[in-house]
């Protein structure tokens, strides 16, 4: 497919890497050159430098070509200004990025309008991720899957639980909870692990079962963590007002920290019942006055990597707080969690994950859509929801056990009505089926794809 990125910031070129490796044609257009010269020589594409809101250089990117056009410079405005031009000029498809609350609240109502197939708000999306972990302490990460029934939790493994040395045929006969590992991370390896695989301290793993069986697991573990209650946050942007949004709805305490003044009073008015603290969240001396020793968590939102890095393992060193770090950059994040840092969150890649889906959800001709699709263990590994719409000969009606699948692929989760399969060899995928895929070096836009 032909498709058009206008603006190179951290979304576009990192999803026209992505769909470059994918096999689409990539023109991305941008007002700096200095921009599109950092990536013309590690990517195959083609770079227009000009005003992506104009129609004589979208005509010169050959807009009426593309099956796909994505805007996401800075500038709501101009974003969906680019969006509405294109379709005009004959786009299949446009995605918009809008960053303002106050323009996404009201996308239902002009989406229809600016003829847009999808409204992107990564700083909607990142809150959402770092929500979901604070609900799920024992969590390093949350993904769900048929709208929160399956969840996929990554944890880190400590030195005291009850889920080691042993092969995971055993664990799951002596845990009484449905449940599968369908990942793990042990140092630089990365495993799809069968029943004779044993797990150790330190490994990271992704268990899939639904919200409460996760819980059942942990317990049976010995992984017990509190209810978190109080929540810093350091860093007043838009992702800290959704997040204090969210956490403020189900009774949580919740005091950010902002440098700017300005910004400060814009919180205070748009979040009366949390604590705004003018001060710097990067020094420890306004951390420790603040009560960073008695916070439950600890989110660091700043604007700067490397500022975050620094004040989590000030946290995650000092503190019982549970901390999640927003990171920008692709270095940084193996960097943080080298140094121990669990919750890692990029929104750059959430946003780019929720796009890769809906283009690869255009491609499927063989019976089953793509729901959702996550990047897992800094995207070495895919999770993927199917909903099996027609009858797929080699697929449908046939036991898990005489499939022929490709290697590193695990059926996770099989969602059939309101029940939730966590499946074996004997189980089979039916018709209206929502079906869960993990993968290793592969990508998918068909479950016929899992077939060798």
């Amino acid at each position: 497919m032909n498709v058009v990125i206008i603006g190179n910031g951290k979304v576009g070129s990192n999803l026209s890497e992505l769909l470059v490796d994918e096999g689409h044609n990539i023109t991305v257009i941008d007002m700096k050159s200095s921009s599109l010269k950092k990536i013309i020589d590690r990517q195959d594409i083609l770079c227009i430098e000009g005003n992506g809101a104009t129609v004589d250089v979208q005509r010169e990117a050959s807009v009426d070509k593309a099956g796909m056009v994505i805007a996401a410079t800075p500038y709501d405005e101009l974003n969906m200004l680019c969006c509405l031009i294109a379709k005009r000029l004959g786009a299949k498809r446009t995605i918009s990025r809008v960053r303002n609350p106050e323009y996404y609240a009201q996308m239902n109502l002009i989406k229809d309008d600016l003829r847009l197939e999808m409204v992107i708000n990564p700083e909607l999306t990142t809150a959402d991720e770092i929500y979901r972990i604070l609900v799920f302490p024992a969590a390093a990460k949350v993904e769900v899957f048929q709208k929160g029934r399956v969840e996929l939790v990554e944890h880190r493994i400590g030195e005291n639980t009850r889920i080691t040395e042993q092969t995971l045929a055993e664990l799951y006969k002596n845990v009484k909870v449905k449940f599968l590992i369908c990942a793990v991370q042990r140092d630089s390896e990365i495993y799809i692990p069968d029943g004779k695989f044993v797990l150790k301290s330190g490994d990271r793993i992704h268990i899939a079962a639904s919200h409460k069986d996760i819980q059942r697991f942990f317990r049976a573990g010995g992984i017990i963590k509190d209810k978190i209650k109080t929540v810093m946050i350091v860093g007043g942007g838009r992702i800290a007002f959704y997040l204090a949004k969210y956490l403020i709805g189900i009774g949580m305490h919740v005091k950010i920290i902002e440098s700017n003044v300005e910004r400060c009073t814009e919180l205070a008015e748009l979040l009366p019942k949390a604590t705004i603290i003018n001060a710097d969240g990067t020094d420890q001396d306004v951390l420790l006055e603040e009560g960073i020793s008695d916070v439950d968590s600890f989110v660091a939102l700043t604007g700067i990597d490397e500022e975050n890095i620094i004040m989590s393992l000030y946290a995650s060193k000092n503190t019982d707080a549970k901390v999640v770090t927003k990171i920008n950059r692709d270095s940084y994040i193996d960097l943080a969690s080298q140094l121990g840092l669990e919750s890692v969150i990029s929104p750059k890649y959430l946003t780019t994950s929720n796009i890769l889906s809906y283009i690869r959800s255009l491609k499927n001709t063989a019976g089953s859509n793509i729901e959702s699709l996550y990047n897992l263990v800094g995207n070495q590994v895919e999770a993927i929801e199917f909903k099996i719409k027609d009858m797929i000969p080699d697929i449908v009606g046939i036991k898990l056990r005489e499939l022929k699948m490709k290697k590193n692929i695990l059926i996770c989760a099989i969602i059939r009505n309101r029940d939730i399969i966590i499946p074996n060899g004997n189980d089979s995928i039916e018709m209206n089926d929502s079906v869960v895929i993990v993968s290793k070096d592969h990508h998918f836009s068909t479950i016929n794809d899992i077939l060798d």
